[in-house]
């Protein structure tokens, strides 16, 4: 294992700009790892499950921050996202992981319900109207319900979803520029607002009860001695929380219902099915970048420091070797009983490895919540003829269009 993978030569980030995943189904005629020149940053795209798993397995020691996560670090600062120390990463990991765990959760599904049963009853009924942002609204709502519960108010909410906007707007734009030092002060002005949101929440709680709430849990945290983690780490938290708990579920979610609303025949299905088989054909991270650290020997090959990974989730996800008839919405597939073969460890929509998303339990339930209770109160179809497609440069995949919507009752 002495050198990287071969593959074409030359500057392919204009052949990628032009149709992504396109691109990378093609690319794979050279091989299961592949090295190409993105943009200036040498790559290797793998699509071997064993190397795959080893990349996501590794513990920190050859894998770092990707450059197109760099300038998320202006908004979520050592946030979990974003830090790839372990000396810090670790513990406080260790510390969020529990209260967000398949059990735990439980703690906050009536309040979940709550949320979801009054927003989904103030939709509109018999008219056009726009389902996307309808559902951001509502995952909003549950992301920051589950963060700040008492402290939350409708000028709270507003920072929050105009932080949201412009982490967005600014780590999207441009792909191929690598400067990523220089900010909006559009953007500046939305993360010091929704940073001194949080520290206010912060500097009101008691420190020997800090609260039930995610903000408590991050408190409860930072008492303790062993985990490298203060006020401003608290407030990093916190921000990265509500980017990968909100926008993530939005698009998850919206794309579920849009699927449903062309397939009308899978709407018995069960809802969880509806949302593993939404999470497959539209992953909301859709391309997983890695940065090497240090020399990596995967697959045969030595990747070496300084190069980056790419791993094509919503190619491997629609692989006919991994999953029967990939490019039809079968919900049912997910059954025990169904006979479509299914590639388990070809399905990672919440990565796997020490990097696995710790909001994966809360995210299923909302998801899983939202599209169950939506059936059971309404019909809808979607009225734009032209189905969505994922955004490719999008920090989540989100819908690249809006999604003209009709509900009636059921």
């Amino acid at each position: 294992m002495t050198r990287p993978p071969d593959g074409p030569t030359g500057d392919q980030f204009p052949v990628f700009e032009e149709d992504p995943y396109r691109y990378l189904v093609d690319l794979r005629r050279y091989g299961d790892h592949v090295a190409i020149d993105l943009g200036g940053i040498p790559t290797v795209v793998v699509y071997d499950l064993d190397s795959i798993h080893r990349v996501f397995a590794d513990k920190l020691e050859h894998i770092g921050l990707p450059a197109a996560l760099g300038r998320l670090r202006h908004a979520t600062g050592s946030g979990l996202l974003t830090n790839y120390d372990w000396a810090t990463w670790s513990p406080r990991r260790r510390h969020l992981v529990k209260p967000l765990g398949a059990r735990a959760v439980g703690h906050f599904h009536a309040r979940m319900i709550r949320i979801i049963d009054e927003t989904l009853a103030s939709w509109p009924v018999g008219r056009r109207f726009d389902l996307y942002p309808e559902v951001r609204f509502l995952a909003l709502r549950i992301v920051a319900d589950l963060l700040f519960t008492e402290d939350l108010t409708t000028e709270a909410t507003r920072v929050i979803e105009r932080a949201v906007d412009e982490i967005h707007a600014w780590a999207e734009a441009d792909p191929s520029n690598a400067d990523i030092d220089t900010e909006p002060e559009s953007f500046r002005t939305a993360i010091d607002d929704l940073y001194r949101f949080i520290a206010g929440v912060v500097n009101r709680r008691d420190p020997a009860d800090p609260g039930h709430d995610m903000v408590g849990v991050l408190l409860g945290a930072a008492a303790d001695p062993g985990v490298p983690l203060d006020a401003t780490g608290v407030c990093d938290e916190a921000v990265t929380l509500i980017l990968a708990g909100h926008e993530t579920v939005t698009a998850t979610i919206s794309f579920a219902l849009d699927l449903v609303g062309r397939h009308p025949a899978t709407a018995c299905t069960d809802a969880r099915h509806i949302v593993d088989e939404t999470l497959r054909m539209f992953p909301p991270v859709h391309m997983t970048t890695k940065a090497v650290t240090a020399d990596l020997d995967i697959g045969g090959f030595t990747i070496p420091a300084g190069w980056e990974i790419l791993i094509p989730e919503y190619v491997i996800f629609r692989d006919p070797h991994n999953f029967d008839l990939p490019d039809e919405f079968r919900p049912d597939r997910w059954a025990d009983e169904s006979r479509l073969h299914l590639e388990r460890r070809a399905y990672f929509p919440f990565l796997t490895g020490p990097k696995f998303c710790i909001g994966s339990h809360f995210a299923l339930m909302e998801a899983t919540e939202v599209v169950g209770r939506f059936m059971d109160r309404y019909r809808h179809r979607m009225l734009d003829p032209e189905p969505p497609r994922g955004r490719p440069f999008a920090l989540t995949f989100a819908p690249d269009r809006p999604l003209p919507c009709e509900l009636e009752h059921r």
